[in-house]
C-alpha cells in the first residue's frame, strides 16, 4: 500500500505539471494525453495490487473520455471492470478496497464492476453505457477476457448500425433544444451546446459503427473528410479543449459554461485583452471553432447515414446519370436529399449560377443536402468569392429572397456553407459577431436569420409566448401587407450595419441600398427597406422609453411612417427583432406597450383625423361617462369644472372609470381631512401590480415611494404623476406599476407592508433619512458580468411641454430612488417615469419642467444635471 500511496503522490505532482503545460500554451491535445498518461501509470498497478491474484479473468476498461485518451482537469473519468466467473466474499471486499482507493482520489470517478453479460446487457438498453464501452480502452488485466467481450460487443454493435446511429442522431437533437438549438448562444456549454466538444465524440461514435474507424486519424485515413476539413475541425477542437481546460483550472471544478463571468480570465490566456472589444474578439473565435465543429460533424454524420441506406437498400446509383433524369442537369433527389451528379461536380465547383439553383431546389421543396453536395457548395463559396458577387448569381439569390417559402431554412443552410457570406460580405463579417452584454442572447449573424423566423412563426400561426388571439392579429397585419416580401428582407438586413462605425442603422440603411441595388431590387423596394432598416429601433424606443400617451408623440410617429403599410412592417419587424433576441425578451409588458403605439397610430391613419381632432373626441365622451358614472354622487358642474382644471395628460391617460374613482377619493380627502388614499390591482397575466395614489400636494413625495420600494426589494416598471384639482382640492395622482423583481405581480403582504411603510410616511413616524445608506444593490446574485456604460441623454425635441431626461444604467434596486433624489435637489418637477429593462441594462426616461411647469432649456443646468446623475448612478 506504500507503494500506491508514493504513486498518488507522484500522480498529484504530475497534474500540477501538466497545469505548467497549459499555461505554457501547449495544445489540448497534448495537455489531455499528459492527463491520460499520469492517470494510467495509477491506475494500471493499482489493479495489478488489488485484483493481481484473483483466481477469476478480469479486465479493466477506461471508457468515454479516458477511454479515448481525453480528459480534461476535471472531466468524469469511468473506469469499468469486466470479470467472468462468480464473485466471492474475497473478491467483493477487493472490488470495495479498490472503489474506496479512488475515492481517496478526490476526483470526478465513476466506477463500475460488471460481468460480461451484465455489460452487454446494459450496453443495448442504454445509450450513454453503449456510448462509453465504444470507446473502451483496455488498461490491464486479462487479454483473452478483452477478446471475448469484444467479440460479444462487436456482434452487438454489427446488427444494430443503424438503429444505434439513429439513436445517437435523436439524442444529438434533443441536446440540442436544450441548449437553444444555436452554436451562437452567449454563455455556451463548451462540452454540450451546439458546436460543443460533443459534436466531435459524435461523429467519431457515428464513424467508429460505421466505417470502423479507432480514433480520430481515421476521418483522415477512410477519407471521410478532405485535409481542410479534418485540419479546420481538429483545430476547432483543439481550441475548445483549451478553453475547458482554462474554465476547469480556474474554477477548480468541473466548470463547463463560458459564463459572462469567465469570459474574461479565459480571454485573456488566449491573448486577449480583459476589455469590452478584447472579449468581444475571443468569442468571435469561439464561435468560429464551434462552427467548424458543428457544421463538419453534422457532413460527417449525415454521410454514415447515407453509407447505411446505400447498404441497406443495395442501390446503385450511378456516377452519370441520363440528362433526363437530372435537375437543372445536374441534381438528383434520394430521400428528400439533394445530390450532384458525379460528373457535374466540377461545373458546379466553378459556377455559382448552379449552388444557387441547388439552394432553390432546397427552397422549393425542403430539401436537405447530402454531405458531399454541402461540402461541394461550401468549397465553391470558399474559392469563388468574386464570381458570387456577379449580376446574374445575385438575380438568383433576390429570386430565393422574394419567394419567402422555408426562408429562414434555406438562409441558415447558406450561412452554413458560407454562401451567404460570399454574396452579402458584410454578412460574413458578422459571422460569430458578439455583444458583450447580458441582454442579446445570441450573435448577430444568427438573430438576424431568426428575426426572419419570427415573421415565418407569424405566417405560420406558430409564434410562442403570444395569445392566441395576439396570433391571429399578427397574422391578420402580415396578410394585409401589399408588399411582405419587402419586410422579411428588411428582417435579414436590419442589423447589417452593426461592428461598423456609426450608428447601426443608418450605417446598415446604405450598406442595404448597395446589396439590394446589386441584386436588382426595384428603387421602390430598395427605398422601402431601408427605410426599414433606418427606423427598425424607432418603435421600440418609442414604445418603451417615451409617453406613448402623448398625442404629439403620436402624431409625429405617424408622420415618419407616412402610410399605413409601413407602420404595419415596422409595428411586426420590431416584435420580430425582439423575439429574436432570445428567451424572455418578449413578454406581456412589452406586447401591451407596442400594441397600443400601433393601435394609436393606425387610428390617425384609418379614421382621417389628427390627433388634436381625436383626443377632443375622446375626451368629449370620457368626460360624458364619468358624468354617469358619477351621477347622484358628484355634481355635473363640478365635473365639468374638474375636466377644465386638470392637467391635460391626466385626462388622456386614464379611463373613465378610474377617473371617477380618483375624483370619488379626492372628496373623500377633502371632506374627511386626509392627506392621501390609496388602492392597487394586480395584473399577473401581465406581470405587475398598478399602485394608485390619490394625495395632497407634497414634494418629493415620488422620491420617498421610490425608496420604500427599493427598500421592499420591489421593482418599478414605471409611473405617471398627474395634477388634478375637485373643487378647492388641488390633488396629485400617482399610478405605478411595481413587479417583484422576478417580473411578477406583487403578493399581498408585499402590499400591506408598502402600505404600512406609505401610513407613518404620512404620520412622520418614518422618512427617507431612515432607509439605509446603500439602497443601491444588484438584482441578481451573478457578479462580474458585463456592466453597461452610463448614459444620460438629454431630449427636448420629442416633447413641447417636457424635458426628457434618458437615463441608461446597471439596472439595480435603487436608481430609481437615487436618480429623482437628484431631480428634486436640482428642483424640478418630474411628471411622468418610464422604465425599460434590456438585460441588466435599465433605461429610465423622466419627463420634467422646472417649478413653473415650463421646459428646461438652460444648457448649462441641463450639464450640471446630467453630471449629478451620472456621480449618483456610478
Amino acid at each position: 500500500m506504500k507503494d500506491l500511496e508514493s504513486l498518488k503522490e507522484k500522480f498529484f505532482r504530475e497534474r500540477e505539471r501538466v497545469k505548467e503545460l497549459h499555461f505554457n500554451k501547449e495544445t489540448g491535445f497534448a495537455v489531455a494525453d499528459a492527463l491520460k498518461k499520469s492517470l494510467d501509470s495509477l491506475i494500471k498497478p493499482a489493479f495489478e495490487h488489488f485484483f493481481g491474484e484473483w483466481d477469476i479473468p478480469v479486465t479493466c476498461y477506461a471508457l468515454g473520455g479516458y477511454g479515448r485518451g481525453e480528459l480534461n482537469f476535471h472531466s468524469d473519468i469511468d473506469l469499468n471492470l469486466i470479470y467472468q466467473g462468480k464473485l466471492t466474499e474475497a473478491h467483493l471486499e477487493d472490488i470495495e478496497a479498490f472503489y474506496y482507493f479512488l475515492l481517496s482520489l478526490k476526483l470526478d470517478l465513476g466506477f463500475s464492476p460488471r460481468s460480461v453479460d451484465e455489460a452487454l446487457e446494459l450496453s443495448q438498453k442504454d445509450l450513454s453505457i453503449f456510448t462509453n464501452i465504444l470507446q473502451r480502452r483496455f488498461l490491464s488485466g486479462s487479454r483473452e477476457l478483452d477478446r471475448l467481450f469484444s467479440e460479444k460487443f462487436s456482434e452487438f454493435l454489427e446488427k444494430n448500425r443503424k438503429s444505434l446511429v439513429l439513436e445517437i442522431v435523436v439524442a444529438r437533437s434533443d441536446r440540442y433544444r436544450k441548449f437553444y438549438g444555436t452554436v451562437y448562444y452567449q454563455e455556451p456549454n463548451v462540452k454540450e451546446s451546439k458546436g460543443g466538444l460533443r459534436d466531435l465524440h459524435e461523429a467519431f461514435w457515428v464513424s467508429k459503427i460505421v466505417y470502423g474507424i479507432e480514433n480520430y486519424s481515421g476521418f483522415l485515413d477512410r477519407k471521410i473528410l478532405d485535409r481542410k476539413n479534418f485540419r479546420d475541425v481538429i483545430s476547432a477542437y483543439d481550441f475548445l479543449l483549451r478553453v475547458r481546460n482554462h474554465l476547469h483550472i480556474t474554477s477548480g471544478r468541473k466548470s463547463d459554461i463560458l459564463s459572462f463571468e469567465m469570459q474574461r480570465v479565459v480571454a485573456e490566456y488566449f491573448g486577449f485583452p480583459q476589455t469590452r472589444r478584447g472579449v468581444e474578439q475571443f468569442m468571435k473565435n469561439y464561435f468560429n471553432a464551434a462552427t467548424d465543429l458543428s457544421v463538419i460533424t453534422k457532413e460527417v454524420i449525415k454521410g454514415a447515414l447515407e453509407e447505411l441506406e446505400r447498404e441497406e437498400t443495395k442501390v446503385f446509383i450511378p456516377a452519370v446519370l441520363s440528362e433526363n433524369k437530372l435537375i437543372d442537369g445536374v441534381f438528383y433527389v434520394e430521400g428528400n436529399v439533394l445530390f450532384v451528379s458525379e460528373e457535374k461536380e466540377g461545373d458546379v465547383l466553378k459556377d455559382p449560377t448552379l449552388v444557387l439553383k441547388g439552394f432553390r431546389l432546397v427552397q422549393e421543396r425542403g430539401l436537405e443536402l447530402s454531405a458531399g453536395t454541402f461540402s461541394l457548395f461550401k468549397l465553391s463559396a470558399e474559392t469563388n468569392k468574386e464570381k458570387f458577387r456577379k449580376k446574374e448569381v445575385l438575380s438568383l439569390f433576390r429570386e430565393i429572397l422574394t419567394a419567402r417559402k422555408r426562408l429562414s431554412y434555406t438562409l441558415e443552410i447558406m450561412h452554413d456553407t458560407k454562401v451567404l457570406g460570399a454574396l452579402i460580405p458584410d454578412f460574413e463579417r458578422l459571422r460569430g459577431h458578439f455583444q458583450y452584454d447580458t441582454y442579446h442572447k445570441f450573435t448577430t449573424d444568427i438573430h438576424s436569420i431568426l428575426t426572419v423566423r419570427e415573421l415565418e412563426k407569424i405566417e405560420e400561426k406558430g409564434t410562442n409566448a403570444a395569445s392566441v388571439k395576439e396570433k391571429q392579429d399578427f397574422y391578420q397585419i402580415l396578410q394585409d401587407l401589399e408588399t411582405p416580401h419587402v419586410l422579411f428582407v428588411g428582417a435579414l438586413f436590419h442589423d447589417i450595419g452593426k461592428g461598423k462605425p456609426g450608428r447601426h442603422e443608418i450605417v446598415g440603411a446604405g450598406l442595404t441600398r448597395k446589396y439590394l441595388s446589386e441584386m436588382g431590387f426595384s428603387k421602390e423596394e430598395i427605398e422601402e427597406v431601408a427605410w426599414l432598416v433606418k427606423n427598425h429601433l424607432r418603435m421600440f424606443h418609442l414604445a418603451f422609453r417615451r409617453d406613448i400617451s402623448d398625442p404629439e408623440l403620436v402624431e409625429q410617429f405617424k408622420n415618419e411612417c407616412g402610410t399605413e403599410e409601413r407602420l404595419k412592417k415596422l409595428f411586426l419587424l420590431t416584435y420580430a427583432d425582439i423575439k429574436a433576441v432570445g428567451p424572455g425578451a418578449w413578454d406581456n409588458w412589452k406586447s401591451t406597450l407596442l400594441w397600443t403605439l400601433y393601435r394609436s397610430t393606425l387610428a390617425l391613419f384609418t379614421e382621417k383625423k389628427s390627433a388634436e381632432e381625436l383626443i377632443a373626441e375622446k375626451l368629449k365622451r370620457r368626460k360624458g361617462k364619468v358624468k354617469e358614472l358619477l351621477k347622484g354622487k358628484i355634481k355635473p358642474e363640478s365635473i365639468e369644472r374638474f375636466f377644465e382644471n386638470a392637467d391635460r395628460d391626466y385626462l388622456i391617460t386614464y379611463p373613465s372609470d378610474e377617473i371617477a374613482n380618483h375624483l370619488l377619493l379626492m372628496k373623500k380627502i377633502r371632506k374627511e381631512g386626509k392627506e392621501y388614499a390609496i388602492y392597487s390591482e394586480s395584473y399577473p397575466d401581465i406581470g405587475f401590480t398598478k399602485l394608485t395614489i390619490v394625495t395632497k400636494y407634497r414634494r418629493g413625495l415620488f422620491n420617498e415611494i421610490a425608496g420604500i420600494l427599493s427598500y421592499l426589494g420591489i421593482n418599478i416598471k414605471g409611473a405617471n404623476i398627474n395634477r388634478a384639482i375637485e373643487d378647492d382640492c388641488e390633488c396629485m395622482v400617482y399610478t405605478i406599476h411595481v413587479s417583484t423583481v422576478a417580473g411578477e405581480a406583487l403578493p399581498c403582504e408585499r402590499i400591506e407592508k408598502f402600505e404600512e411603510l406609505l401610513s407613518k410616511l404620512y404620520s412622520g413616524e418614518f422618512s427617507s433619512k431612515d432607509l439605509p445608506p446603500d439602497l443601491m444593490k444588484p438584482k441578481s446574485f451573478r457578479r462580474n458580468v458585463p456592466l453597461p456604460e452610463n448614459k444620460v441623454k438629454i431630449d427636448n425635441k420629442t416633447s413641447e411641454r417636457y424635458t426628457i431626461v434618458e437615463v441608461s444604467t446597471y439596472d439595480r434596486l435603487g436608481v430609481l430612488y437615487a436618480i429623482t433624489k437628484v431631480l428634486i435637489d436640482m428642483g424640478t418637477r418630474l411628471r411622468r417615469a418610464i422604465i425599460t429593462t434590456e438585460g441588466n441594462r435599465v433605461i429610465d426616461s423622466f419627463y420634467i419642467t422646472d417649478m413653473e411647469y415650463r421646459k428646461i432649456t438652460d444648457e448649462d443646468f441641463l450639464r450640471e444635471l446630467s453630471g449629478k446623475i451620472l456621480e449618483v448612478v456610478r
